[in-house]
């Protein structure tokens, strides 16, 4: 497959549009993928505008392409979740959030193969060193990466609410470099697509699926034996 980019389009009509035609169940994951988009378009940090964005039959998820590089995170985890899948179940993007307008963000979208991308990131992943929670009353404490699950209960009934928290890796050098080489081939890489050709893609993929699974449920009918004939005397 070779990748595609979808440049300066409206991010969260265009996702909308790919979760119509191939999301079947759990469409509501889609309505927590915008709070993070529109969250993360705000931030002034590049990597938060850098996202990967899974489209699946049965959900959809969105996350922060650098924790998906940090090993056994949460992130990491969800992208090798599903590897066990048929191919073509799981429709994964990359996703550059440019500008926000109000409720629109705009950006580039990148088609992904979903296998290779589990691949490499079983090569490049990066260990997490430590873990920085931010909290309700404005304090900011880290904490080793092994104990971020156990001390978070404690924590949170002295500060209040968890607002946020990001993954301190043990090479933030080392994780940047690993960043900016994947940004630059996957430019260089990706033809310039026409997005309302993929959606019509993935309309016809749909139609043929259901053409599919229609006609596997249609049990044939089964012949009666024809009747025997009296023997003539």
């Amino acid at each position: 497959m070779i990748p595609q980019v979808y440049r300066d389009v409206d991010i969260l009509k265009s996702l909308e549009q790919i979760v119509n035609r191939h999301t079947k169940e759990f469409k509501e994951d889609f309505e927590l993928d915008k709070k993070i988009i529109l969250k993360l378009a705000q931030s002034s940090d590049e990597n938060d505008r850098h996202l990967i964005w899974m489209c699946r039959p049965l959900g959809t998820h969105c996350l922060r392409e650098r924790d998906v590089l940090l090993a056994n995170t949460y992130e990491n985890r969800v992208l090798y979740a599903y590897n066990s899948e048929k191919p073509n179940k799981n429709l994964l993007y990359a996703l550059h959030l440019k500008s926000k307008d109000g409720e629109k963000v705009t950006g580039d979208i990148y088609t992904l193969d979903y296998a290779k991308e589990v691949e490499r990131l079983s090569l490049l992943s990066c260990p997490v060193a430590e873990v920085t929670l931010y909290f309700a009353d404005g304090r900011e404490v880290t904490v080793p990466y092994e104990s971020f699950n156990h001390t978070i209960h404690e924590l949170t009934s002295e500060h209040g609410t968890l607002d946020s928290f990001r993954y301190r890796p043990e090479s933030e050098a080392e994780l940047g470099l690993i960043l900016r080489r994947l940004h630059f081939k996957r430019n260089r890489q990706a033809n310039v697509g026409d997005f309302e050709q993929h959606i019509e893609s993935l309309q016809k993929s749909s139609v043929r699926n259901k053409l599919h699974r229609a006609k596997s449920e249609v049990k044939p009918v089964e012949k009666k034996p024809p009747k025997k004939k009296e023997p003539s005397l």
